[in-house]
C-alpha cells in the first residue's frame, strides 16, 4: 500500500489563459450572424484544459499519520473536541483561578484505510498532565464522531492548581536514591496526576532515570512520587528484554543437548567436565594410575585439570596426563622440598587441539623413600572448540538472494555503496532508512561505526566473523518494516518511516536484546545460553515495542504491561510468519526465539515462550482466572498470546479446556490485533478493554455479524476474559 504524507510537494495548479496569450481568432466577438434569435446561441467549444478538468477525480485522502498542524489534523482535532465538550461536561474543563485550562492536549492524528480518524488525546486536568489517561475520538469518513474510547473518570479539583511542597529538585533526589546507581543520561522529571494503586488521583512527579550501559540490567526506570510528601507509590523498568524475563530458562533440557551450538554460528557448547575420586595410595617409591572417560566427540580449546592429592613431600612427585591420543604432558615433577599436598588447578594448554572423546590417564609417581600418600580425587573441566556448520555456497543463491544468514537462510540485503568501493549496511530503500552499526562490545551502543564488505555478497566464510550476526540484525528491520508496511499498512513504527537502527556486539558475552526508545541492542549470546539474539521474531517483538510506544503507549506494569509484552510477541511472530512467505528458508512457529536460543537450537520445544501452550515454560498464565498469581508483565502476557493463536490458528486453551475450532489465519488476526493497538488502546488497557478492542476492530474491517467477530470474542472467552 502506498503512503501519502501530507508533508509532501502541494498539488500543481494549473495556470489559466489569459486573453494576451489567447491566440487572435479565440479574442473575436461572435458577429450578428452568429447570434440565435430564439435566444439560444451555439454551444460553447469546450477547451482541452476544459476536458481535461472534467476527468480529473479528486486525490483520496492521505492514509496515515498526519501532521498535527495541517488542515485535516486541525479539523480532525476540532470536531473531536466539540464532541467531548458537548458530551462529556468533565469537571476538570472550565476556569480555575481565573484561568481556562484545556482538558485534553492533542497527542497524534491518523486516518486509517477505511477512511476513519482517529484523534488521539492525552488527558489534562487544571493545566497538569493525567498520566496514562488518553482519549481517542473516531471520526466516520463523514468526518463526524463515530465513538469515544478511553478514559474520563472525575478528577477532584485543586490537585492541578496547588503549588506542591516538593520542588524537582527534591523528587529527583528521591528517585536517584531509590536507583541506587549512576544515571548514563539526564534524569528526566515531570509534574503530573497519577492515580495510585489504590484508584485515588494524585499530585505527583514522573521521574525517569535511566542507565543502558548496565551490562546484566539495562533500566530505564520510571518513578511515581507523591508531589508533598516523597512517598514513592510504584516504580517499574520499562526497557523490556529476554534476559529480564524470568521465563528466559531451558527447563529440562539434558546436558548433553547443552553441548549443542547456535545453528549457523560460530558455536561455543558448554563445558565438559569428568571426575573421578579413586582414594588410592601412593605406595613409597611406588606409583598409581587412575582413567576418566570422556563420551563427548569435540576438540579441545582449554583444558584444567583439578588434582587433589595429600603427600608427605610434594617434592618428590612426578604427575602427568595422558590423552585418548597418547599424547603425555609432565603436570607436576620436582625434587626436594617440604610442602605436603597438591591441591590446586592446573591449565593445561598442550593440549588444545587434541579430540576430548577416549579415556585419559593420570599417572602419579613417587621417587623418594621414606614418604606416603594418596590420589583423593581428579577431574577435568574441557572448553571446547566453537564449531562452525558448513557455510551454504554463495555462488548458489536462493531466488536472487546472496547473502548468508545464521538463523534465516538466503537473504537479500539493501547495503549502501561508500566511496572506497566497500558496502555497508545502511539501507535507504525503506523509509528514511535501515542501518545496522558496530557496538564495539561497549556496554551502551552508540556512535556510527560501520560494517564493511569488500564485494557485497554478505556472510561468506571467508567473511569476518564480526559480520554474522549483522546479517541478521539488518535482516531482521527490513523484514520488520516490510510487515508493518505490507501487511498492516503502517509506514514503520511511527507512521511517517522513522529510521530503524541495530546495534550489534553490545557488551561482552551478552545474552540480551532490547529496545531503549530509539534503537535496538544486540548482544552476541554466551554460547551456552544463546547465540548472537538477533533472531527474526526477537527483533519484531524488541522493535515492535517501539511501534507500541508510538500508538497506545501501554503502561510497562500491571495488565497494560501484559498486553505490551504480548503484543511484541504477537508482532514479532507475525514478522517471522512473513519472512516465512518470503523466504523457504525461515520456518514459522509459535515458539518466541528458538533459532537463537540454545541448548536446543532451533527447535520449537525450547524457547523462550510458547504462544500456543504459554503454561510450557512453567511461568507463564494462559487464562486470566491466574492473573492475580502471575502480574509480571511477561508471565502475563500467556494470556493475549494465546487468545492470538487461538484467533490466528484455532486450538484448546489448557486451563479452561475450551476450543476454538477453525482460526481465521495470520493476515486477519495480525490485522485486528494492530487496528485494536493503533486506534482503540489507550496507555492504561486492560485485558477486558483490549476484549473490547480487538471486537471493535474486527467489526470495523469484516462488520459486525462477521465470523472475524465472532471468533475474536471466542478466542477471548477461552482464556477467560469476558
Amino acid at each position: 500500500m502506498s503512503i501519502r504524507r501530507t508533508e509532501g510537494s502541494k498539488p500543481t495548479v494549473l495556470p489559466t489563459i489569459s486573453s494576451e496569450a489567447r491566440p487572435k481568432s479565440a479574442a473575436k466577438t461572435p458577429t450578428a450572424a452568429n447570434v440565435i434569435k430564439d435566444g439560444f446561441g451555439p454551444a460553447a467549444k469546450t477547451s482541452d484544459l476544459a476536458r481535461a478538468e472534467s476527468t480529473l477525480k479528486p486525490l483520496p485522502p492521505p492514509v496515515g499519520r498526519l501532521a498535527l498542524d495541517s488542515k485535516e489534523a486541525q479539523s480532525a482535532i476540532q470536531t473531536a473536541l466539540q464532541h467531548l465538550d458537548v458530551g462529556t461536561k468533565l469537571p476538570s474543563q472550565g476556569l480555575r483561578g481565573g484561568i481556562q485550562y484545556p482538558s485534553f492536549v492533542p497527542k497524534n492524528v491518523e486516518r486509517d484505510e477505511l477512511g476513519m480518524t482517529h484523534v488521539r488525546l492525552d488527558r489534562s486536568h487544571e493545566g497538569v498532565k493525567v498520566y496514562g489517561e488518553q482519549v481517542v475520538a473516531h471520526l466516520a469518513k463523514d468526518g463526524k464522531v463515530d465513538s469515544v474510547t478511553g478514559d474520563q473518570s472525575k478528577i477532584p479539583s485543586g490537585l492541578g492548581t496547588q503549588k506542591p511542597a516538593l520542588s524537582n529538585a527534591q523528587v529527583l533526589d528521591i528517585a536517584l536514591k531509590e536507583f541506587n546507581g549512576t544515571p548514563d543520561r539526564q534524569p528526566h522529571s515531570e509534574r503530573i496526576i497519577y492515580k495510585d494503586p489504590s484508584g485515588e488521583y494524585r499530585s505527583a512527579y514522573r521521574v525517569e532515570v535511566a542507565d543502558t550501559t548496565a551490562t546484566e540490567n539495562p533500566r530505564k526506570m520510571n518513578y511515581f512520587i507523591d508531589a508533598n510528601s516523597g512517598k514513592v507509590y510504584e516504580q517499574f523498568n520499562t526497557i523490556d528484554g529476554f534476559k529480564n524475563c524470568p521465563c528466559a530458562t531451558h527447563g529440562g533440557v539434558s546436558d548433553a543437548a547443552a553441548t549443542k551450538g547456535a545453528k549457523g554460528a560460530a558455536a561455543a557448547p558448554a563445558d565438559v567436565k569428568v571426575s573421578t575420586t579413586p582414594n588410592a595410595q601412593i605406595k613409597d617409591k611406588g606409583s598409581v594410575t587412575s582413567k576418566v572417560t570422556v563420551a563427548d566427540d569435540v576438540t579441545v580449546d582449554k583444558l584444567k585439570l583439578s588434582l587433589d592429592i595429600t603427600h608427605s613431600y610434594k617434592g618428590d612427585l612426578k604427575v602427568t596426563l595422558t590423552s585418548p591420543s597418547g599424547k603425555t604432558f609432565d603436570v607436576h615433577n620436582r625434587t626436594g622440598g617440604s610442602a605436603d599436598n597438591i591441591k590446586q588447578d592446573f591449565d593445561l594448554s598442550a593440549f588444545a587441539g587434541e579430540s576430548a572423546k577416549g579415556e585419559w590417564t593420570l599417572k602419579v609417581s613417587d621417587h623418594a623413600a621414606g614418604d606416603k600418600g594418596k590420589l583423593v580425587k581428579w577431574g577435568l573441566s574441557i572448553t571446547p572448540k566453537a564449531t562452525q556448520q558448513p557455510p551454504t555456497d554463495p555462488t548458489t543463491p536462493t531466488g536472487g538472494a546472496d547473502d548468508t544468514s545464521m538463523y534465516s537462510g538466503k537473504v537479500a540485503l539493501e547495503t549502501k555503496k561508500q566511496a572506497d568501493g566497500t558496502y555497508t549496511l545502511e539501507d535507504g530503500t525503506r523509509g528514511k532508512g535501515v542501518a545496522t552499526y558496530d557496538a564495539r562490545n561497549q556496554e551502551e551502543a552508540s556512535g556510527q561505526t560501520q560494517i564493511k564488505d569488500d564485494n557485497n555478497v554478505w556472510g561468506e566464510a571467508t567473511d569476518p566473523e564480526r559480520n554474522r550476526a549483522a546479517v541478521d540484525a539488518h535482516y531482521g528491520a527490513a523484514m520488520t518494516y516490510d510487515f508493518l508496511k505490507n501487511i498492516l499498512g503502517r509506514d514503520s513504527i511511527d507512521g511517517k518511516g522513522e529510521r530503524l537502527v541495530s546495534y550489534v556486539h553490545v557488551s561482552e558475552n551478552f545474552v540480551n536484546a532490547y529496545w531503549d526508545g530509539e534503537k535496538m541492542s544486540y548482544g552476541d549470546g554466551d554460547g551456552v545460553d544463546s547465540g548472537p539474539l538477533t533472531a527474526l521474531d526477537i527483533a519484531g517483538h524488541e522493535i515492535a515495542h517501539g511501534l507500541t510506544e508510538r500508538t497506545a503507549g501501554l503502561i510497562y506494569r500491571g495488565e497494560s504491561g501484559g498486553l505490551n509484552e504480548a503484543f511484541s510477541d504477537i508482532m514479532g511472530a507475525g514478522v517471522e510468519w512473513y519472512a516465512s512467505t518470503q523466504n523457504p528458508d525461515v520456518k514459522f512457529n509459535w515458539t518466541i526465539g528458538e533459532t537463537a536460543w540454545t541448548p536446543t537450537n532451533g527447535d520449537d520445544t525450547d524457547g523462550l515462550r510458547y504462544m500456543d501452550d504459554p503454561k510450557k515454560d512453567n511461568y507463564s498464565i494462559d487464562n486470566y482466572k491466574d492473573y492475580p498469581k502471575q502480574t509480571e508483565v511477561h508471565g502475563s502476557s500467556g494470556i493475549a498470546n494465546n487468545a492470538f493463536y487461538l484467533l490466528a490458528n484455532g486450538g484448546t486453551n489448557r486451563t479452561s479446556k475450551i476450543e476454538v475450532k477453525d482460526g481465521i489465519g495470520m493476515e486477519k488476526g495480525l490485522k485486528i490485533y494492530y487496528r485494536a493497538l493503533a486506534h482503540y488502546m489507550t496507555p492504561s488497557t486492560t485485558f477486558a478493554q483490549a476484549r473490547t478492542a480487538t471486537i471493535k476492530a474486527a467489526t470495523d474491517l469484516y462488520g459486525a455479524d462477521s465470523a472475524e467477530v465472532a471468533k475474536v470474542k471466542e478466542s477471548w472467552t477461552a482464556v477467560g476474559v469476558n
